[in-house]
C-alpha cells in the first residue's frame, strides 16, 4: 500500500487554509492509501488518527510573555537562516521520539504545502532521508509576491528556499496561473509545474447544518422587506494580505463619486475582523458585523444581492473567499488585478472583475445595480474542492509511478 506524508501549516478543518490539505488527505484515503499528517497544533488534533500536531514552542512561550516569544522567534529564524533546517525546532520536533509511532518507512512521497517556509525545508530533508519524491504545493509565493515580509533579506532567503523546493520537487503545484507562469519563466529547464486552484466544499456535506441555521435565523444582516441593494463582503482584508487594502480604497473612491440618492440605495455590509483604518473607511459607507461561523456567512451570502471581492494589486492572489462566493451563486463584483479570479468569474459567468484603475467603471456598475437578485445559473462544478484534490492526488500518483 502506498503511504504519503503531508506537511502543512493548518489542518483544523475550520480555517480556510486547512481545507485544501484536508481534502487531499481524504482523496488519498478514498483511493485506499495511507496518509500521515505533520502540522501545527490545533484543538482536537489528538483525536485524529495519523495526525501529529505538536505545540509550537513559540506559542507556549507566548502564553507566558509575548516579548520572550518574539525574541525566541527571531532567534529561531536567524538560526534557521544561518545554520539550516536541522537546527530548527520544527525539524527536531518532527523527528523526535514522539514521532516513532508514525512509521515513515516506505514512504511513497512527501507533500508539503507552502506558505510556512520552515515546512518546505523539513519536507526536503524528510524526502531525502526516506528517499522518496517531494511534491510542493504553493498556496502563496515565496520569492514572487510573498504573503509575509518582502524586504531584501527575506527576499534573498525566500528565493533560495523556493529554488531548493523547485529543484528538489518531482511536481510543483500552485493555486494560481500567475504563480505557475512565474515558475515556468524563472526555472526554464523545469516542466513540472501545474495549476490546481482552491475550491468550495461539497455543499451536500453541509446542507443539513445550513438549513438548521437558516431555520434558527441566528444572523440577521439584511432587511428583506426594504428596496435597497444588499452588498456583502465577508472575511478579512489586510489581515489576509496587506496589499488587499488597496481594493478597499478603490471601492471607497467609487462610492464617494456616486450621487447621494444612488449611494443611499446601497446597503453595504462587511462581516469580519478589521483593522482600525479599515473600520474608519467602511463606516463611511457601510455597516460592520463581527466574525461568525462559516455556515452563518454562507447564509448571509445567499441573502445578499451582490458579493464583493477584494484581491488587491498582486497577480497571484486567489482567495478562498472567491470559491465560497461561487457556491452562493450571487453576482460577484471583484476589485483587483489578479488574472486567475478574473478568468474564473468570466468562464463561470459568476461575475466581473474590475482592475484597481477602473474606478469610473466600478462607479457605473454600482449606479446600475438592482435589488432582489435571483441565484445565478453558473458553471461552477469544476471548482468543488473534493474533485480538485482528486485531480491533485492523481497527479501525485502519476509522479510517484514515474519515479
Amino acid at each position: 500500500m502506498k503511504k504519503f506524508l503531508i506537511l502543512c501549516s493548518y489542518f483544523d478543518g475550520n480555517s480556510t487554509g486547512s481545507l485544501r490539505m484536508r481534502a487531499l488527505r481524504e482523496s488519498f484515503i478514498r483511493y485506499g492509501y495511507e496518509v500521515v499528517v505533520y502540522t501545527n497544533f490545533f484543538p482536537g488534533s489528538d483525536h485524529l488518527d495519523d495526525v501529529f500536531a505538536p505545540q509550537d514552542k513559540a506559542l507556549v512561550l507566548e502564553r507566558k510573555s509575548k516579548v520572550i516569544a518574539t525574541f525566541y522567534r527571531v532567534y529561531r529564524k536567524i538560526k534557521f537562516y544561518v545554520l539550516g533546517i536541522k537546527y530548527h525546532s520544527f525539524y527536531k520536533v518532527f523527528l523526535n521520539p514522539n514521532c516513532s509511532s508514525f512509521d515513515l518507512r516506505n514512504l511513497s512521497a512527501v507533500i508539503v504545502s507552502v506558505p510556512q517556509p520552515e515546512f518546505v525545508d523539513v519536507g526536503i530533508a524528510l524526502s531525502q532521508q526516506f528517499r522518496c519524491p517531494l511534491i510542493t504545493d504553493f498556496r502563496d509565493g515565496l520569492a514572487f509576491e510573498p504573503l509575509g515580509h518582502d524586504d531584501l533579506i527575506s527576499r534573498y532567503f525566500n528565493l533560495r528556499l523556493e529554488t531548493r523546493a523547485v529543484m528538489n520537487s518531482k511536481l510543483v503545484v500552485s493555486v494560481s496561473d500567475a504563480l505557475t507562469e512565474n515558475f515556468t519563466q524563472r526555472y526554464k529547464d523545469r516542466s513540472n509545474f501545474v495549476t490546481i486552484t482552491n475550491g468550495f466544499k461539497d455543499p451536500k456535506k453541509s446542507s443539513a447544518t445550513l438549513k438548521e441555521n437558516q431555520d434558527n435565523g441566528s444572523l440577521h444582516v439584511f432587511n428583506s422587506c426594504d428596496d435597497k441593494v444588499h452588498i456583502l463582503y465577508s472575511g478579512a482584508i489586510e489581515k489576509s494580505r496587506l496589499s488587499i487594502f488597496q481594493s478597499l480604497e478603490v471601492f471607497e473612491d467609487a462610492i464617494s463619486k456616486l450621487e447621494k440618492h444612488i449611494a443611499d440605495r446601497l446597503d453595504i455590509v462587511f462581516i469580519g475582523n478589521y483593522t482600525e483604518r479599515e473600520i474608519v473607511k467602511i463606516q463611511g459607507f457601510g455597516r460592520i458585523f463581527p466574525p461568525v461561523s462559516r455556515d452563518e456567512i454562507a447564509i448571509a451570502q445567499g441573502k445578499a444581492d451582490f458579493l464583493l471581492l477584494f484581491t488587491g494589486p498582486d497577480q497571484s492572489v486567489v482567495t478562498m473567499k472567491l470559491f465560497d462566493y461561487l457556491l452562493a451563486r450571487k453576482p460577484i463584483i471583484s476589485i483587483g488585478n489578479a488574472p486567475t479570479p478574473e478568468r474564473i468569474l468570466r468562464e463561470s459567468g459568476a461575475g466581473k472583475q474590475y482592475r484597481l484603475s477602473d474606478t469610473n467603471d466600478i462607479m457605473q456598475k454600482l449606479s446600475n445595480l438592482g435589488s432582489n437578485q435571483a441565484k445565478l445559473d453558473t458553471d461552477i462544478d469544476g471548482y468543488c474542492i473534493e474533485e480538485l484534490m482528486d485531480s491533485f492526488s492523481k497527479l501525485v500518483l502519476e509522479s510517484v509511478c514515474d519515479d
